[in-house]
Parts: C-alpha cells; sequence; structure tokens
C-alpha cells in the first residue's frame, strides 16, 4: 500500500471509532457499564489513528515523499541543519494538513478526557466526552473531502489532474522518483514563527471546544452544579493561553516577515484568531464566578458556546472563501455548508438546553446589587468582551452581507476597527483595573478607599511617566497628515493616546502594589523575609499571582500599542543613490541619517544532490546602509529582496531595535540609480513585546493545574 491509501484507511478506521464511542457512550445509560468504557477506549482508538495519520505526514516531509500531492505543495526549500524543522511545519502549512492537524490536537483532548473520567461514574464526564466526539466527527468527516484530504496521490511517470479543480499540471514526479515541478511552501511561511504559530493556535481552538461540550454535557445531564466549571477551567485557560500566544508568534511574524509595515492589519483572518481570545476573556471571567459564587451559570454556558461558535467562524472564513483575505485557502463550499451548520447547531443547540433548565440556572449570584463590586466589574467584563466581539464579527463579514443590512457588502478599512477598538480598549482596560479591589457583593467606600489609596497612588507615579514618555516618546512621531487622511480630529487622538497611557499606568501600578502588600503581609505573618514571601505568593497562589500578572502585561501592551499604532511617522518613498559618501546617497528622516554603504546578491539554500553537484539556490538581494542617531550612534540595516529558485519573491526588513522606538525599512526596489525603500518609526514598539510576554507567563501561571482539582476529577 502507498502513503495515499494508508492515510485514507486511517482516517477512515478514525471516523469508524469515533461514532462506535459515540454510540457507546449514549447506550451506556445513566450508570456505569461496560458501553461506556467501550465509549472512552475508542476515543483513544480514535486518537491513535489520527496519531498515526499525523506521523505518515511528518515522516513523508521529512523523507521527501513526493508520492503525495500535498508534500509537493507544501515542501520548504530551505537546507541546512535547521531544514528539517521547517519540513515538519510543511504539516500544518496548507488548508488539508492544518485541518488534520487540527482533529489531531481535539482527539489528544478527548484522550485526556476519556483518561480522566474512564474509571468512575461521572455521567457529566462522559456525556462531555460524547459532545466533543462529535464535534471530532464533523472534522473527520471534512478531512474526507478530495479538497481537505492531505493523502492525494502523486503518481510517478503520470500526469497528474487534480481530482477537483480538474487541472492537469503535468508529469511533477518523474519515473525515478526526482521532484520536476518548482511548487513549494509560501517562502514567507519559511520562518521560526511560523513554525509556532499554527500549531498554538490550534490546540488554543481545539481546547476551546472542551468547555462548550461540558456545558452542554451539564444540561443534558440535569447537573448544573459548578463541577463541570471545576474540571474544565483549566483546560479553558490554557486553551485561551496557547490560542494568545498564537496571535502573538502571528503578529511578531507579520511584524518582521510580510513587509507591509505593522503587526495587526484587522485582516479578516487575523480577525477569525482574536474573536474567540475576546470572548474567552469572558468566559474564564464567567466562570470564576460560577465556580466561586455560583452564579452568571447562564452567561457561561452561552459564552463558551459563543467562543466555540466564534472557533468555528475562523475555520468558517479561512476555508469558506466567504470573505478574502491573503491569509484565506481557496473557496470550499463544502467548508462553507459543514462549518456553517456547526456553528448554528451549537449555538441552537446550547440556546434551547439554556430555556429548558432555565429555572435550575437562576441564582442569587447572577445578580449585583452594586455596580461597584467585583461582581459588577465581570458583569462589565462580559458584556465589553461579547460586544467586541460580535462587532468584529459583523464588520469582518460585513462584505459577504446583502446590501440591505447595515454595512453589507462593505469592506471595512482598518481606521474603522480603529475607531472602536481604541476607546473600547481603554475603557475595558479601565474596569479591569479595578477589579482586584473591589469585593463580592461591593462594600462601603471607606473599605475601599483603604484598599485603594496605594494603588492610586503608585499608579498616579507610573501614569505621570508614561505622560512624560508620551510627550518626549511619542509626540515626536506624531503624523497629522497621516491623521487627517483618516478623517479623525486630532483633540480625539491625543485624548486617546493619553487617556491610554494614564490607564495603563494604574493598570499596572495597582497589581504591583498588591503584591508588594501581600508579600509584605505574609512576610510579617510568618517571620519570612519579604523575598520569600513573594516566591510563595507566585508560586502557591497561582491563579491569583497570574491574573495580577496578566493585568500588568495588559498595561505595558496598552502603552506600547498606544506609541506602535498612533504615533508611527513613515515614509514609502525614500530613497538613496547607489554611490558612496555622495551627499544623494543619504536619507534624513526625524533627526536620522540613512546613507548607502552598499548593494549585493548573496545566493543561500543552495541544493545539493548525492554526488555533490551544486544546483541553483535563493537569490537574496541586500541593501547595506548606515543609520546614524541624532546622539551620533551609527547601527547597519540591511533589508532584502528574495527570490527562491522556485520564482517567488518576497521582501524581508530590516529592523534596527532602540529602548523607545523601532525603526523598520524595508527595499521596495532599485535600478542602476538608486536604491527604493519604505522608512518607518514606530515608538514603543518593544513594549508590546515585553507585555505580551509577562502575560504569557501570567496566564501560564494561572493556567497551571492545581491537586485539588485533579483529585476532583
Amino acid at each position: 500500500m502507498n502513503p495515499a491509501q494508508i492515510g485514507d484507511l486511517l482516517l477512515a478506521f478514525a471516523s469508524i471509532a469515533t461514532v462506535g464511542s459515540i454510540v457507546a457512550i449514549a447506550t451506556g445509560g445513566r450508570s456505569g457499564s461496560s458501553a461506556r468504557t467501550v465509549g472512552h477506549i475508542l476515543t483513544f482508538v480514535t486518537a491513535g489513528f489520527l496519531t498515526l495519520a499525523v506521523t505518515l505526514l511528518a515522516v513523508a516531509f521529512l523523507t521527501e515523499n513526493w508520492s503525495l500531492w500535498y508534500v509537493i505543495q507544501n515542501h520548504p526549500t530551505l537546507t541546512g541543519s535547521w531544514a528539517w524543522l521547517y519540513r515538519l511545519s510543511g504539516v500544518w502549512a496548507g488548508r488539508e494538513g492544518s485541518l488534520l492537524f487540527w482533529a489531531w490536537v481535539l482527539s489528544l483532548y478527548g484522550a485526556y478526557i476519556s483518561y480522566k473520567f474512564m474509571k468512575n461514574e461521572d455521567r457529566v464526564g462522559s456525556v462531555g466526552l460524547a459532545v466533543l466526539n462529535f464535534v471530532q466527527l464533523f472534522f473527520l468527516a471534512a478531512l474526507f473531502v478530495e479538497q481537505n484530504n492531505p493523502f492525494v496521490a502523486v503518481v510517478a511517470g503520470e500526469a497528474f489532474i487534480h481530482p477537483v479543480s480538474g487541472q492537469s499540471w503535468g508529469v511533477l514526479v518523474d519515473a525515478s522518483g526526482t521532484l520536476l515541478t518548482s511548487l513549494s511552501m509560501n517562502p514567507l511561511l519559511e520562518t521560526w514563527a511560523m513554525v509556532l504559530h499554527p500549531p498554538t493556535l490550534f490546540i488554543g481552538y481545539a481546547g476551546l471546544a472542551v468547555p462548550f461540550a461540558f456545558a452542554l454535557a451539564s444540561l443534558i445531564t440535569g447537573d448544573v452544579s459548578k463541577r463541570w466549571v471545576q474540571l474544565t477551567d483549566r483546560i479553558t485557560v490554557f486553551s485561551w493561553l496557547l490560542l494568545g500566544i498564537g496571535i502573538g508568534l502571528g503578529s511578531v511574524w507579520a511584524y518582521y516577515e510580510l513587509a507591509f509595515g505593522g503587526y495587526w492589519a484587522w485582516d479578516p483572518v487575523e480577525n477569525a484568531s482574536l474573536l474567540p481570545w475576546l470572548t474567552g476573556v469572558g468566559l474564564v471571567h464567567s466562570m470564576t464566578v460560577y465556580r466561586r459564587r455560583g452564579g452568571f451559570k447562564a452567561w457561561t454556558m452561552m459564552m463558551a458556546a459563543i467562543t466555540f461558535v466564534f472557533v468555528l467562524l475562523g475555520t468558517f472564513i479561512t476555508r469558506s472563501g466567504i470573505v478574502q483575505s491573503v491569509h484565506a485557502f481557496n473557496e470550499d463550499s463544502l467548508s462553507f455548508w459543514l462549518f456553517l451548520s456547526m456553528m448554528v447547531g451549537s449555538l441552537l443547540a446550547m440556546g434551547i438546553g439554556v430555556l429548558v433548565r432555565w429555572q435550575d440556572l437562576r441564582s442569587d449570584g447572577d445578580g449585583f446589587e452594586r455596580i461597584i463590586s467585583k461582581e459588577g466589574s465581570y458583569y462589565f467584563n462580559n458584556v465589553i468582551m461579547l460586544i467586541a466581539g460580535v462587532l468584529v464579527a459583523y464588520m469582518t463579514m460585513a462584505s459577504a452581507f446583502p446590501s440591505w443590512m447595515p454595512l453589507g457588502g462593505k469592506t471595512i478599512p482598518a481606521s474603522s476597527y480603529d475607531a472602536l477598538a481604541r476607546p473600547l480598549g481603554i475603557f475595558y482596560i479601565l474596569v479591569m483595573t479595578a477589579c482586584p479591589i473591589l469585593a463580592w457583593g461591593g462594600g462601603d467606600w471607606k473599605k475601599l478607599w483603604e484598599r485603594g489609596k496605594m494603588p492610586i497612588v503608585i499608579g498616579s507615579v507610573l501614569a505621570a511617566g508614561l505622560v512624560a514618555t508620551y510627550v518626549y516618546g511619542m509626540l515626536p512621531f506624531y503624523d497629522s497628515a497621516a491623521l487627517a487622511y483618516r478623517n479623525t480630529p486630532p483633540w480625539w487622538h491625543h485624548f486617546l493616546a493619553i487617556s491610554g497611557v494614564v490607564v495603563a499606568g494604574y493598570a499596572i501600578g495597582l497589581p504591583v502594589w498588591l503584591f508588594i502588600d501581600g508579600a509584605r503581609k505574609r512576610a510579617s505573618a510568618t517571620g519570612t523575609s519579604a523575598l520569600s514571601a513573594f516566591g510563595w505568593i507566585v508560586m502557591r497562589a497561582r491563579t491569583q499571582s497570574g491574573g495580577y500578572l496578566t493585568h500588568i502585561g495588559m498595561g505595558v501592551i496598552l502603552v506600547g500599542l498606544v506609541g506602535s499604532t498612533m504615533f508611527v511617522l513613515s515614509d514609502q518613498n525614500a530613497s538613496v543613490a547607489l554611490l558612496e559618501d555622495d551627499p544623494a546617497g543619504t536619507y534624513e528622516i526625524a533627526g536620522y541619517e540613512i546613507t548607502y554603504r552598499d548593494l549585493y546578491p548573496v545566493e543561500k539554500n543552495v541544493p545539493v544532490d548525492a554526488d555533490g553537484n551544486k544546483g541553483v539556490g535563493d537569490t537574496y538581494t541586500v541593501l547595506e546602509l548606515g543609520v546614524k542617531a541624532p546622539d551620533g550612534a551609527t547601527r547597519i540595516a540591511e533589508p532584502q529582496i528574495r527570490k527562491t529558485r522556485s520564482g517567488q519573491t518576497t521582501s524581508h526588513v530590516a529592523i534596527v531595535s532602540e529602548p523607545l522606538k523601532d525603526i523598520f525599512i524595508s527595499l521596495d526596489g532599485y535600478d542602476a540609480n538608486a536604491a527604493y525603500f519604505t522608512v518607518k518609526f514606530f515608538p514603543l514598539q518593544w513594549w508590546v513585546w515585553v507585555g505580551f510576554g509577562i502575560t504569557i507567563i501570567g496566564s501560564g501561571l494561572a493556567a497551571w493545574p492545581k491537586r485539588q482539582l485533579q483529585a476532583a476529577a
């Protein structure tokens, strides 16, 4: 049997095992039975077959097995010691492999849940597993369609005709097994960030199906206690964390590799990954209220469903072809109907379940008497994240809507998203900032002042420093022409900027004080040092300390976002003459002198055959520039235009990083007389990356499993 036949057989066996698992659990009844045990075992079988399928595809990439069309389409051209890693990334680089990888990750979650509940009679766990396997069945069904199947065969020496498009590609592989075509992975994907970006996204996406499955299971079984939340909250935070890491890595990739001059362009596929992250924030906070106060039950279940639907919407946007994006795959009518039915069905199932169990879901914890309370802040958190998610989703899909609908048929520009996101984001950070010092049920103003006065002092000092950063680190790069182009009044622009850095100061200051105060009090009570007390708080009170770190990270990110998106100075018409020490060879902007030094080609990734003969490699044209700062310090920047041996051309940017800004240079072209490039200044860009790192560390701490929850499972 060839790899294509083996792959199809593995997918068939995985599908049969999944159906068998659902049937066995459904017929297992309310009490423990051998049928339910069989259902759990078959979940392991599904994971096993999908693991073999992914392994088969990975081996095909690592050994450059040209008998699979997907491998030919998505193999990298890089050579060297790390080439194997980029070959491995081919597994998830395209439509077919990414869907298989997603289904595999989902099966691993299923296997984990099966392991947790196999030896007990927890009906919520078993029904939750059945719901998760039902979701798995949709992904497996999609893989059986030719255009989603990574195991389409190419026969050596024979012309290849694509089974879906009908396009003839001629002989792709000769009789000796030598690849004849120039098809390969997009060179923009041949970077470390894209090795990690898709897997982290898919781990996050797949994991967010778990709280949906367990919420629905609790409604099906009638057990709407906090147990389902206790069993899934760590998986939920972990999945949300991995989704955030994936979004961050995608931003890093866009910033360094795409050369468009930024890290977020509000592209539909970018928005698709953001949507479940936004509502995931609300879900995580709702689960806290559900677990600790027995409130927000209906909220939590609907947020679980909406978050899962947004996960599916991302796949729908990426694969259906309904919205145009440079990141999307080709149009796929089956994916359109398959994922649309999944989205509608998921919302209907959860909505009907909530209505049926409405009396059981009602509780005193759903309301709150005081807005200034922890419940009030959590409520506003949910509302803001839900509104933001729905608005971004609507704006993203607007071009596919009929013209009679608001914004129907129109493509929404990035400036419109910015106009929505900036005030809403600043207000959200403000609500988030106040939450840790608020009490459950509220309290008198005197106690609130006692808890808040020191954070206000620290936050005020930080806010003043950040306003100074706004004056000295952002204002010099204020581009009034760009602002006028976006029809934004200058007073509103600066009001938002100042509001953002002030709110960020308090967002950072409050958790910093809570760490200091907590360590001081514990050190006094236990007689240990303040450092030891701080270490205990971080490692033993992980949920709380992780939340504090996440809030600090969000504050740092907010400062970076204000600087790097609202005060970008840009010139897309920069040029230097190709003459050293010639006045025309120097370009000046914002007090910096950019001087031509050299322009030269470099050959990379040269293939070598078994006899040691070298082939044609990739050609990198490098523009060497000297970047002289106002203080006289000179750094070297080397933007490049890269042309692969397959004929694909990309631009590789050069970035000169300083503590308060990045200088971004991309080579646009050159002729016999001059080189033409784009130069941009991104104030406080590094604050975005540092804040992202702090947020990830904090979320990781919060997601760290607790022994008592493991025991409860």
